[in-house]
This record gives C-alpha cells, sequence and structure tokens, in this order.
C-alpha cells in the first residue's frame, strides 16, 4: 500500500499508535487513500497509483510528508449504481486586489468506478473558525440515500468544543443545512446523531439527532460532562458520559439512534464498534470484547471469559459474521453471534475489508499489504 495510508500510525512493534481509523476507502478492488491534501486512487490488483486528486479551490492548509501522522479522516464510499467517494480538504485561497485571502473546506467528489473526480464544492468556514488558534479537522461522517454529512472542528484540546455541520444534498450539489455547535457522530434511519453544545465554550453537551434532509431536531438528550459518542451498527449509539451533577457517577448507554431512547445500561467500555453485516455488533476496547444484538444492544457474549479460560483478542475488523483478530498466538476468528472461535484461522487479520480486497498491517509490522480475499 502506498506510504500515506499508514505514516506516522504505526510503532516499531507493528501495531497501531492511534485509534484513529485507517484513513482508506475500499470499493471492489480500488483503495482510496486520503490525506489532508490529496486522494489517492490506488489499484490494488497492480500497485499502481492511477490518480491523485488534489483540492483546486486554494492550497491545501496542511500537507503530509512521509513519517508524519496522516490525521485525515477515511473517505466515505456511498452506496447505489453510481457510488462516489467523499473526501473533504481545508483549503487557503489566495487575496485577488482588496479581497483578503481566506480559508474554506473543498469536498471532493469522485467517481468510485473510475477513479475521476465528478464534482466539487466549496463550504464557507464558520465565523468560529476564522483566525481559529488551533488546527481545524474535516470529516465526511457518513451518506444515505443522496445525503451526505460533513463536519468541521478543532483537533487541538483547548476549544475542543468548536465544530459545525453540514448536511450535503449529492445530487443538487449543495448545503441542505448546517448545524452550529453539534458535531456529528453517524446516520441512523433518516438521523444524524451527535454531540452538541449550546455554545462552543460551554462545558456540557447533550446527545441530539437531526432529520437528515430538513435538519430539524428529532431529539436530544440530557446534559452531560465528557460526552463520547461512537456509531454501533445501523441503529444504535454508543454512549460514555459522566453526570453534569456529580462526576463521580458514569453513563455508558446503547442508544436508539433514530430516537435518543436508552436501549442498555451499564454496557461494556467500548472504543471502537462495528456491525457483522447481520444481526449483530461487536464492540472493543480497555482489553475486552463484547458482542451485542444489533436491534435492542442486549449483550450475547463477552470476552476475556476466566472460567472458560479465554482471553480478549485484539479486534482488527468484523464482517460477514466473523470478527476478525489478533492473539499471542496469532491470528483468529470468531463467530460474531456466539463469541466461539472458528475452527480455521485466517492468514490475516485485516483491518479494512470488502468482498474483493483486504488490507492489513504487513509481517514485518511498518507497511501494509492489501490481499485478495477469499472467495
Amino acid at each position: 500500500m502506498p506510504w500515506e495510508a499508514y505514516s506516522g500510525l504505526l510503532n516499531i512493534a507493528g501495531t497501531w499508535m492511534y485509534e484513529a481509523e485507517l484513513p482508506v476507502g475500499l470499493y471492489e478492488t480500488m483503495a482510496f487513500v486520503a490525506t489532508t491534501d490529496r486522494l489517492l486512487v490506488f489499484d490494488t490488483t497492480n500497485q499502481e497509483t492511477r490518480e491523485t486528486i488534489r483540492p483546486e479551490g486554494g492550497e491545501p492548509i496542511s500537507t503530509l510528508t512521509r513519517g508524519e501522522r496522516n490525521r485525515a479522516a477515511p473517505p466515505v464510499v456511498t452506496e447505489g449504481a453510481s457510488p462516489l467517494v467523499l473526501a473533504p480538504f481545508l483549503i487557503r485561497q489566495a487575496g485577488v486586489g482588496t479581497q483578503a485571502a481566506r480559508d474554506s473546506a473543498e469536498l471532493v467528489a469522485t467517481d468510485a468506478k473510475t477513479g475521476k473526480v465528478a464534482w466539487r464544492l466549496s463550504l464557507p468556514l464558520p465565523d468560529w473558525a476564522k483566525g481559529a488558534p488551533e488546527p481545524l479537522t474535516a470529516s465526511v461522517v457518513g451518506a444515505a440515500g443522496n445525503v451526505a454529512v460533513v463536519t468541521l472542528a478543532h483537533k487541538g484540546t483547548v476549544f475542543t468544543n468548536a465544530s459545525t455541520t453540514y448536511a450535503i444534498d449529492l445530487t443538487g450539489r449543495r448545503v441542505l443545512w448546517s448545524q452550529e455547535t453539534f458535531r456529528a457522530a453517524t446516520i441512523a434511519g433518516g438521523v444524524v446523531v451527535g454531540e452538541k453544545k449550546k455554545t462552543a465554550s460551554d462545558d456540557y453537551s447533550t446527545s441530539a439527532g437531526y432529520d437528515l434532509t430538513t435538519g430539524a431536531e428529532r431529539w436530544q438528550g440530557q446534559e452531560h460532562i465528557n460526552l463520547e459518542l461512537r456509531p454501533a451498527g445501523p441503529n444504535l449509539l454508543h454512549l460514555y458520559a459522566r453526570d453534569r451533577g456529580d462526576y463521580r457517577i458514569v453513563y455508558r448507554r446503547f442508544l436508539d439512534a433514530r430516537t435518543g431512547e436508552v436501549r442498555q445500561n451499564d454496557v461494556p467500555a467500548a472504543s471502537r464498534c462495528r456491525q457483522d453485516g447481520a444481526s449483530v455488533v461487536v464492540c472493543w476496547g480497555r482489553d475486552q470484547v463484547v458482542g451485542v444484538d444489533a436491534t435492542t444492544g442486549a449483550p450475547l457474549w463477552q470476552l476475556p471469559d476466566e472460567k472458560a479460560g479465554r482471553i480478549a483478542p485484539q479486534v482488527t475488523t468484523v464482517w460477514h459474521g466473523r470478527v476478525y483478530a489478533k492473539t499471542a498466538n496469532g491470528t483468529v476468528a470468531l463467530d460474531s453471534r456466539t463469541g466461539a472461535d472458528l475452527p480455521t484461522p485466517p492468514v490475516i487479520a485485516p483491518d479494512l475489508l470488502n468482498a474483493f480486497t483486504g488490507i492489513a498491517i504487513s509481517n514485518s509490522g511498518d507497511d501494509m499489504t492489501a490481499y485478495q480475499s477469499a472467495s
């Protein structure tokens, strides 16, 4: 794989240094590798970079050189007969005459089948981002139907609450609506779900859902401190937060992302959750793995299991009823419904997988390799 896919993300032990997502999107045998200043269209069948796509509205605010950490969010590949690959860039437009230089975001939509740019859309930065003391991030949270969701936010630690979310009409190529001080986390059942603040400097935040096409508020939860939201399958949201009145009280819940209704309380902590493509969501983090029902969030199995003498593996991805993972004994695959070890271990534990291609850390531990998926 191109070095941009893993630059600054692997440690000397051949494992991930951060919990960041792999900055890659897959469409059949094509891998779309994002950085803050370019999108590579990489053919995994012949190791050829077919296109290098850059923003055209101005110069990228930040660039990536080899060895630096790639902070780009993964591009999003839309579904349907004419799939697009969506990647945003933060750019600086040069001043002309009396017009001062200004920053903006440029959303680039690439045809997933051809690797050619289909269209571009400029997004003006919100007022809070102008002259901001910390660098910005731009990410495509997801897409459903003909609408995509883009979030701009600070990546620093002083003003981490500042964020704006945009809903983009992919057919009309325009902004449908935007919401200030709202950081989107996922899309579920026609609802954009994320963290909402009253103001950018507010210490408290709530989980909230907005209609995907109109931006109308659909629901809003209670105010919390240290709120963290993670998508957990098609309709669930994993919530971690502390009580506003008593910091010692911790909430860990599965919410119905469409309504905000609490599905399960006291769920395991998780840094990542993935649906298995059927009826199970697998969540992992902090040396534990749990499988839950994708509809209700009810637990199905959990590792480690001391009674059975089983440890928690290091999960890499979940796909088509299988949990791919690593242990000190080698790679393993688990049945996502039962958590049982499958009889034949996989050759690799992929970090990203579709029906055509799997991408995994190489045996050397210092780069990444694309493999043909087993039929």
